[in-house]
């Protein structure tokens, strides 16, 4: 009876090991699901919100279990595979427009040692994105004050980010329009001027491109993506 036993016991050991498997499978395929439809609703509609494309993707295929649900480094794999594939002209001349928009404002902010970040730099940007740049001050009244030599009307308000994984932070910024496009002008104190801060898309050093940097983007508009300017 024991070899009996013991048999049996691998056998329940398998099934319950195979059924893990599936169920792990299972959920692979919902989140590569929900990363492809996601990605497709952020270029269709020209959006950069992560979170509202895989919360609209979720909830067009039916799926409400957290752990199906991808992250931003996914949703943003399939977007590039997506923009590779189906990306119209008219994509490649909205970001191509929003970079010069965002070269036209840091030249502006030059005194302030401007970075672009976000989806404009990295090529993701769709008609409505808006630019950020980082600004650095000794204090934010500074670009208050520059906005209103130059008669912009601007809203402040408050910018989060991590300066570590557990270590995020309020930034002041100011928003404007630069006719259609919004910029948002996020502004570092001379502390947090030493720390570059990290990623909402993966976690890691957040990607940065200088005036020169996004220079040498805009003469190569056929590259689109940050790391082939050296950012």
């Amino acid at each position: 009876m024991k070899p009996l036993m013991k048999n049996s016991s691998k056998h329940s050991y398998s099934r319950s090991s195979k059924a893990g498997s599936e169920k792990h499978q299972q959920f692979q395929r919902l989140r590569y699901q929900i990363a492809v439809n996601a990605a497709r609703l952020m270029s269709e509609e020209g959006s950069d919100n992560f979170s509202c494309a895989r919360k609209k993707a979720a909830q067009q295929l039916g799926i409400q279990n957290e752990h199906a649900m991808p992250d931003n480094e996914e949703i943003l794999a399939q977007l590039k595979i997506y923009q590779s594939l189906y990306s119209s002209a008219d994509q490649q001349k909205w970001l191509y427009e929003l970079r010069k928009v965002a070269l036209k404002a840091m030249r502006l902010f030059h005194a302030y040692r401007p970075r672009l970040t976000g989806s404009v730099l990295l090529g993701y940007a769709g008609e409505h994105s808006a630019i950020d740049i980082q600004l650095m001050a000794d204090t934010p009244e500074e670009i208050a004050t520059l906005l209103m030599d130059h008669n912009i009307p601007y809203q402040p308000g408050e910018w989060k980010l991590y300066f570590g994984i557990r270590n995020p932070q309020m930034l002041p910024y100011y928003q404007f329009y630069a006719g259609d496009h919004r910029i948002n002008l996020i502004t570092f104190s001379e502390k947090q001027q030493k720390t570059r801060p990290v990623s909402p898309l993966n976690g890691q050093s957040m990607q940065r491109a200088s005036i020169e940097q996004l220079e040498t983007l805009l003469k190569n508009p056929e590259n689109n993506s940050a790391e082939q300017a050296g950012c």
